[in-house]
C-alpha cells in the first residue's frame, strides 16, 4: 500500500474540535518527517505478517499532519490535517475490493472489522471530530487522478499560495505540492466552465465528471476567502515514476486552449456590439475555431491519461 496518492485539506486551528486542540499544538511542534516517520511506523506494523491488520488500534492518537504559509500581510499561518486511521482504513475497502480478488478480499477485509471501523468513524464523527458526509481527504493506490492535477494548473494569483516540497519518507522520495485551497477550488471550477462550453463532448466525456465530483466536494468546505484552508497533493511513493509531473503540463495546455477560445469569443462578441449596437445578434466563434481548441483539449487529456496508465500498469509488477 506504500504506493498510495493523497490529496489532503488542511485548515486552521479554529476550525478543528477544541478536543483536538492540544493534540494539533503538539503535533506543530514535530517536524514533518517526525510525523511521517510515525504513520508509516503505524502502518508497517499493522502489515507484518505475524501482526497484520486492517483495523488500527482505537487507542493510537490520530495523526495530525502540519503545514504554514505566509499570508498576504506577512504572517505565518498554521494549517492542520487530522487523519483518524479507523475513517482512512474503512474508507479505504474499495481500493481493496478493486485489487484483491474475491478471496483475498474476504480474507483480509472481513465484514466484522468493517464493522468495527465503521462504527468506531461514526462515533468519531458524532464527537464532532470528524466530518460525517465529508471526507477531508481523497486517496488513491497506483494512480494519481488527472483531476487533482487540474487544482494545480493556471497561472498563480497575487494572492495564491503554492510551495513544493521533496522528503524522505521510510527511505522512499516523496514531493507534495500545496496550493491555496480558495484558488485551487476556483481554478477547479474555472476548467468546469469551460470545459463544459468548449470541451469535447462535455456531456458525457470523463474529465467533466470528474471535475462535477472534486468541485462539489471541494464546495462542501464552505472556504470563501484565501488563506483559509490549504489543499496538499502527496504524490507519496509514486514520486518515482511521476515527477517532474508532465501529466499536469499536458492538462495545462489543454485547459489553456479552451480558456484561449473563450477569451476570443468575448473579444469577439465586444467588437460586434460596438460595430452593430445592442441589436445585433453574435454569430459566435467560428466552428473551425470551436473544433480545435476542443480537439486540443481532448489530445492533451489522452496523452496525459496514457501517461497514467503507463505508471499504473508497475501495479501488476508489484
Amino acid at each position: 500500500m506504500r504506493h498510495m496518492a493523497f490529496l489532503r485539506v488542511y485548515v486552521p486551528l479554529e476550525k478543528l474540535h477544541e478536543r483536538l486542540h492540544q493534540l494539533a499544538r503538539n503535533a506543530a511542534k514535530l517536524s514533518r518527517a517526525d510525523i511521517e516517520a510515525e504513520a508509516a511506523e503505524r502502518l508497517n506494523q499493522r502489515l507484518q505478517p505475524d501482526s497484520f491488520s486492517l483495523a488500527p488500534r482505537s487507542s493510537d492518537p490520530p495523526i495530525i499532519r502540519v503545514l504554514e504559509a505566509v499570508d498576504l500581510a506577512g504572517k505565518t499561518r498554521q494549517y492542520f490535517h487530522v487523519n483518524y486511521l479507523e475513517r482512512a482504513a474503512f474508507e479505504s475497502q474499495y481500493m481493496r475490493r478493486k485489487y484483491f480478488d474475491d478471496e483475498l478480499y474476504n480474507r483480509l477485509v472481513p465484514p466484522k472489522t468493517l464493522d468495527t471501523l465503521e462504527k468506531i468513524s461514526e462515533l468519531q464523527a458524532d464527537a464532532g471530530l470528524i466530518s460525517r458526509p465529508v471526507p477531508n481527504m481523497r486517496m488513491e493506490l497506483w494512480q494519481v487522478p488527472l483531476v487533482w492535477l487540474a487544482a494545480f494548473t493556471g497561472d498563480p494569483e497575487d494572492y495564491d499560495y503554492q510551495s513544493t516540497t521533496e522528503s524522505i519518507v521510510d527511505g522512499t522520495r516523496v514531493v507534495r505540492r500545496v496550493r491555496d485551497f480558495y484558488v485551487a477550488f476556483h481554478q477547479i471550477s474555472w476548467v468546469y466552465r469551460y470545459f463544459d462550453t468548449y470541451g469535447p463532448d462535455p456531456q458525457k466525456h470523463p474529465y467533466r465528471k470528474a471535475l462535477v465530483k472534486l468541485d462539489s466536494w471541494m464546495a462542501s468546505y464552505n472556504i470563501r476567502r484565501p488563506f483559509e484552508g490549504l489543499l496538499e497533493l502527496d504524490y507519496g511513493a509514486l514520486t518515482q515514476y511521476a515527477w517532474p509531473d508532465e501529466a499536469g503540463k499536458l492538462l495545462a495546455e489543454g485547459h489553456a486552449a479552451i480558456e484561449e477560445v473563450s477569451q476570443l469569443e468575448d473579444d469577439l462578441e465586444n467588437e460586434f456590439l460596438e460595430i452593430n449596437d445592442d441589436y445585433g445578434i453574435f454569430p459566435g466563434v467560428p466552428p473551425a475555431m470551436l473544433k480545435r481548441a476542443a480537439d486540443t483539449m481532448q489530445a492533451k487529456y489522452q496523452a496525459a491519461a496514457r501517461i497514467w496508465e503507463r505508471i499504473s500498469r508497475y501495479e501488476h509488477a508489484n
